[in-house]
């Protein structure tokens, strides 16, 4: 059956890892609006990310995407698949600053030693503040960021 949603338009079998544009649309008839695909692991691999890395990771991101980039991420999402993570940004931002903030923020937050190291994970902040893998969060980030160096040079 045809979907409406682009990602189910791309063949999983053969995506790698990497960051992807997926879709680009105009609010108010002019205003850009991109979603990227931030793909941890490769589908194919069968290698996913644990749901509490995950968790943790959204976490990070959320709060430090925000500190990089300012009130141009409207949203930063794990993907259900558990590969990766959605991040939507407005404004004419280059997909190489996007990047570059994603990599800053895997570099700067891939040495986590407590929860006290996790933004906004309290019981007042989140709804499972005992959900983290702080070693799993560590190496996926660290991965992450080497390969986003690779794509940026």
């Amino acid at each position: 059956m045809k979907s409406k949603v682009a990602s189910f338009s791309v063949d999983h079998t053969t995506l790698d890892r990497g960051f992807y544009l997926r879709s680009s649309y105009t609010a108010l008839g002019f205003y850009p609006i991109r979603s990227y695909d931030m793909r941890f692991r490769a589908p194919r691999e069968k290698q996913y990310l644990s749901p509490e890395a995950i968790h943790t990771i959204e976490h990070l991101m959320a709060h430090y995407l925000r500190e990089r980039l300012g009130n141009k991420v409207i949203s930063f999402a794990p993907m259900g698949c558990k590969t990766g993570f959605y991040v939507v940004v407005k404004g004419w931002t280059s997909q190489r600053k996007v990047m570059e903030a994603v990599l800053e923020v895997c570099r700067t937050q891939s040495n986590l030693k407590t929860k006290e190291d996790i933004p906004g994970l309290t019981e007042v902040q989140c709804g499972n503040p005992e959900f983290y893998n702080i070693e799993e969060s560590n190496a996926a980030l660290k991965e992450y960021g080497d390969l986003l160096e690779k794509l940026l040079k």
